[in-house]
């Protein structure tokens, strides 16, 4: 192949900025080129109409990513919101849980260790209850709801550790074991 023959076509100019600048305007108009349209803008900008086609499309292709990256940005945006959100539920809930634990574990306690007649703790019932602790009241261990208390204290100062750096706990010296 003759070198002369394969560079016979000439080499593409740079546009010139009234050239953009006309051609960004069309843009603006209508960002699709109808042949007449890309006539219209060969004569008047003495270019190609092939060099006009292939501006169109690059200028599309450019216009696309950057719809795509706002989109994006706005999604992740909306995204990080939910998950704070999802975020402050959870720990609400991990301390609702932990309250509903404490008062049933309050109140099994309490009612193991009185009698029914004085209202007042005895020797017996004391015993009686110490003995019973492995023992399912109410269809709950009592010694796994004091496991639970202990767990959901843990757990409140965990979470009270992350919403506040500036209190430090005195259960953090004493952190439960876990299988």
């Amino acid at each position: 192949m003759d070198k002369n023959n394969y560079g016979s076509q000439e080499k593409k100019k740079r546009l010139t900025t009234d050239q953009l600048d006309s051609l960004e305007r069309s843009f603006q108009e209508e960002i699709k080129l109808d042949p007449d349209r890309k006539m219209k803008l060969s004569r008047e900008l003495g270019l190609q109409p092939r060099q006009i086609a292939v501006w169109f499309q690059n200028r599309r292709a450019r216009w696309k990513a950057k719809q795509l990256e706002m989109l994006y940005d706005a999604l992740k945006q909306e995204f990080d919101a939910v998950s704070k959100e999802k975020q402050k539920l959870q720990e609400e809930v991990i301390k609702l849980k932990c309250m509903l634990t404490e008062q049933a574990t309050r109140k099994q306690v309490s009612t193991a260790g009185y009698t029914e007649m004085s209202g007042e703790e005895t020797v017996e019932s004391t015993s009686l209850a110490m003995r019973n602790t492995n023992k399912p009241i109410g269809g709950v261990n009592q010694q796994q709801n004091l496991n639970n208390a202990e767990q959901c204290n843990y757990v409140f100062n965990v979470v009270e550790e992350y919403n506040n750096p500036a209190v430090s706990s005195p259960f953090w010296g004493v952190l439960p074991s876990y299988p």
